[in-house]
């Protein structure tokens, strides 16, 4: 068999984007690779099938998980064969036909000759179930490759291709290379983006470059997606683990403050070699200038003055010095307890600091921790108050939907261990999980509606569905043993197989979507991804994991469209624990908010569409009990609002076109030409000319004509001033028809990191007139976006942007702006690690500066006096620690 038979087709309209992606499709496979980029619910796998119909060759279709595999057999066969599966489909590589459809860890298993290693991602979190042969041997590994080779398959198409990243990636290129002419067909809802550029290099080489992207807007204009919003619910620790956060707090705030007045800590710095003989020592304090810093700022606090004859080493001022934080002293006190080997006389002073801090819980993996630990983290994320945070969601939404609702909650772990095991054996809950999520909303009395369970092992339901589920099981060829939970006759339970288990998830998806299950908890591992349920209009997310790609599978499961509800829209929950009253949120908020980086919304400030935890309006750190409180009655009076939701979606999509990567920066963090110093040198020539003039017409020294004086040394002095000021007037005029204002002053920076990607090979877009857009709002911020080149070009931009913008860390090359007898400043700004890789490219951004900023000078930081210019820039970086970085985020414009 060597093409289809004739006649087959999808049975559908296709959507008017899919119409345009078939379109152009010949355009884009004669390279031989098409790779596409879509959200869940955009109808990839449908695309997938139909591109496979028209290259018309034998296929082989790779899946991340069993349940993803098993829809490409079931869309094929109900949306184009409308019949049972042909003889000519094989759902086992062991057993490879014209139409093959397998999984990465299969492949994996017989490329490598290994046990499955599969992703990362997907092990330990459910029920992970390996296919039946998994173990393959050498023998039959390569019985099975001939049979690949032998079939020639032409086409190979690769699903939720953001998985290829390690062990796969390696065994799918040992694939393609036996393959001869083959068309990968590449499809993701969630590229790689936040990988290195060597791992992103490795994603294309498979994949080849993005072809087309397909937004989240683009499909809600055309009703393929359905209007939603994020919504982040607040809570703080509470009981055991607010005591054990406080009573740290306690102990580290005492150990602080003992120290500050430790005579023998003081003396230890003051003879410290650094501090004694700094010139001898600058090479080793260049290799460490965080902690020189630290010695520093704490001599400084505690009134010593030995600092102040190391701080010509630093080229600052003795007011510019950071004052003391706890986060200086944490890095002072790592130094001196485990990476300086030049104290070696007060081994008891370090014994007892080492002690104290290893007795109170602030040291981990050879760092001191004085403001929060691992465990610290860990007790945010999986804080018990998030059980209370859910339960006040579903007593809301439930409020809100009434017999509408369809929320499911995704967490990761199910523990099955917290299960009761008789009536009144019901323990007090002390972890996040399926089972102890199910408990809560069970007991609480409060909660009127009917939950769930649904994990890869374990399920759940009301004793009332138990007639409606087993006729549905005899459609789908399933028996299942189902026992009245021991602690709760109101509900019944089954334990799952691998031989049952998608046959079971069918089934209770279609309980859930009849309405008799308002409340499905599972799982992020079996739901999260491939799995769908189109009426679900409320999610949870109660899972822990804060990446891009699986933060945006999750979210998938609840915007995509009911054909049976066209009013449908969606809301996503995120629950958050924050550290109470302190200026840094904690570990949980920042995980939030790297999450919130890819998910894509209608602003809550105004109708724009965009990504970032800025979006939605939230009151800042600290957070107070009565804040968090108010936080939430407003987000719930939003949420409230899902009627405006369609209308919100429709005036946002009609002020932009294409989802874009986006810079946002403060004013302050710019650099812009020095207008003012240009100025007032060419004032000072003039001046002094003009003055020298003058001193000549006063004394006569020209004569006058006809009887009237003329003023010639005036006039003569004001010409010469401006003949010698010129230069300056011409580079001030040059430089203020570039910079008139903040915003094209943006865009010329962005002009210089974009040439000097272009010419390092970087970038492969040619910049071209309008291409750099930025625009200011209100608040004094300003947004930069690239409009034309690829979805990686404008990620490679964003970065490189932010790093020259950002305070500076530790680059290969410096770009230093100096000026001014007058009026002396002095800018320093890292060169992007794109660009400074080679020498080369430094000196290119260098040439573009001094045309679009003015004269600079390039520092390479690996030399003695670069490291010292770069020791004062980290320093500068610290004194304006509280300045807000810049933000990258996604925009529809």
């Amino acid at each position: 068999m060597n093409a289809f038979p004739k006649g087959i087709k999808f049975c559908y309209e296709w959507r008017s984007y899919q119409s345009r992606i078939l379109q152009e499709l010949n355009d884009h496979i004669a390279n031989g690779q098409f790779h596409l980029v879509a959200p869940p619910g955009s109808g990839k796998t449908v695309l997938g099938l139909e591109i496979m119909l028209r290259i018309n060759r034998p296929t082989l279709i790779v899946a991340p998980t069993l349940a993803i595999k098993q829809q490409w057999k079931d869309r094929f066969t109900e949306l184009f064969l409308q019949e049972g599966k042909p003889e000519w489909i094989s759902m086992d590589i062991t057993q490879p036909k014209f139409i093959t459809v397998t999984t990465y860890q299969s492949l994996h298993s017989i490329y490598k000759e290994s046990e499955i290693s599969g992703d990362s991602e997907n092990e330990t979190i459910d029920d992970f179930e390996p296919e039946k042969y998994q173990e393959v041997t050498k023998s039959e590994s390569a019985r099975i490759q001939q049979e690949i080779v032998r079939l020639g398959f032409g086409t190979l198409i690769l699903d939720e291709a953001h998985h290829l990243r390690t062990a796969w990636w390696q065994s799918m290129i040992s694939l393609k290379e036996t393959l001869s002419d083959v068309i990968v067909v590449a499809l993701t809802a969630t590229p790689p983006f936040d990988v290195s550029t060597g791992e992103w290099q490795r994603y294309v080489q498979l994949c080849g470059s993005i072809d087309l992207e397909i937004s989240v807007p683009e499909l809600v204009k055309e009703k393929e997606l359905c209007p939603h919003q994020d919504y982040v619910h607040f809570s703080v620790p509470e009981g055991e683990e607010l005591s054990m956060i406080l009573h740290f707090r306690e102990e580290t705030d005492r150990f602080v403050l003992e120290s500050l007045g430790d005579r023998r800590l003081q003396e230890l710095l003051e003879n410290h070699p650094w501090m004694k003989n700094p010139m001898e020592h600058i090479p080793e304090i260049l290799d460490d200038p965080a902690y020189f810093s630290s010695m520093l700022i704490y001599l400084k606090h505690i009134g010593s003055n030995l600092y102040k004859e190391a701080l010509p080493i630093i080229g600052m001022p003795e007011h510019t010095l950071p004052a003391f934080t706890i986060e200086s002293f944490e890095e002072l006190l790592t130094g001196i307890l485990f990476s300086d080997e030049r104290i070696t006389d007060d081994l008891k002073l370090r014994n007892e600091l080492k002690s104290r801090l290893s007795k109170i819980g602030a040291i981990e993996r050879r760092k001191v921790r004085l403001l929060s630990t691992e465990k610290m983290n860990r007790k945010l994320t999986h804080s018990m108050s998030k059980l209370n945070s859910i339960c006040e969601i579903v007593k809301f939404e439930k409020g809100l939907l009434k017999e509408k609702l369809r929320m499911v909650i995704l967490t990761d772990y199910i523990r099955l261990l917290d299960l009761p095991v008789k009536a009144g054996d019901e323990l007090p809950l002390v972890r996040i999980g399926v089972v102890p999520i199910f408990e809560k909303i069970r007991r609480d009395a409060g909660l009127h509606v009917k939950v769930a369970v649904l994990t890869g092992s374990l399920v759940i339901l009301p004793t009332s569905e138990q007639t409606l589920v087993d006729e549905i099981s005899k459609r789908y060829s399933i028996e299942m043993q189902w026992n009245t939970l021991a602690h709760d006759s109101s509900y019944i339970r089954a334990d799952l197989t691998a031989v049952n288990r998608q046959k079971m998830v069918s089934v209770i998806t279609e309980v859930f979507s009849s309405g008799e299950v308002d409340v499905l908890v599972g799982t992020a591992a079996l739901l999260g991804e491939g799995w769908d349920a189109p009426c679900v209009n409320s999610l949870i997310m109660a899972s822990y994991v804060g990446s891009f790609m699986q933060s945006n599978q999750m979210r998938g499961r609840a915007i995509r469209i009911d054909r049976n509800n066209p009013s449908k829209t969606s809301s996503i929950w995120h629950l958050v624990c924050v550290d109470r009253d302190v200026e840094d949120p904690g570990y949980d908020y920042n995980l939030l908010a790297r999450r919130f980086r890819s998910l894509v919304g209608v602003s809550e400030k105004e109708d724009v569409i965009e990504t970032g935890m800025a979006r939605l309006e939230l009151e800042k750190a600290p957070f107070t009990p009565s804040k968090i409180n108010l936080i939430n009655e407003l987000t719930f009076a939003k949420a409230s609002k899902r009627d405006q939701l369609f209308e919100r979606w429709q005036l946002a999509i009609a002020k932009g076109r294409e989802m874009t990567e986006e810079l946002i920066a403060e004013r302050s963090s710019l650099p812009r030409p020095y207008f003012l110093p240009h100025s007032m040198k060419a004032l000072a020539w003039i001046a002094a000319f003009t003055v020298i003039g003058e001193v000549f017409d006063a004394t006569n020294f020209l004569t006058n004509f006809r009887g009237v004086p003329l003023k010639t040394g005036l006039s003569l002095g004001l010409i010469v001033g401006i003949l010698f000021g010129l230069p300056t007037i011409i580079k001030v005029v040059r430089l203020y028809m570039k910079h008139p204002s903040v915003e094209l002053s943006m865009a010329e920076i962005g002009k210089i990191i974009y040439l000097s990607l272009y010419h390092a090979k970087a970038v492969h877009t040619p910049l071209q007139e309008g291409m750099i857009h930025v625009v200011a709002d209100r608040m004094g911020n300003y947004t930069c976006w690239l409009m034309d080149g690829t979805t990686h070009e404008k990620n490679v931009f964003m970065n490189a942007l932010k790093e020259f913008i950002d305070p500076i860390e530790n680059p290969r090359y410096l770009i230093v702006r100096k000026t001014g007898n007058f009026i002396k400043r002095k800018d320093i700004h890292a060169i992007p690690g794109e660009i400074g890789r080679k020498k080369e490219y430094a000196q290119y951004l260098q040439v573009e500066c001094e045309r679009r900023l003015g004269d600079c000078e390039l520092i390479y930081t690996r030399t003695v006096e670069g490291r010292k210019e770069l020791l004062s820039a980290r320093m500068k970086a610290l004194s304006a620690a509280f300045v807000a970085k810049a933000d990258r985020i996604s925009g529809w414009r």
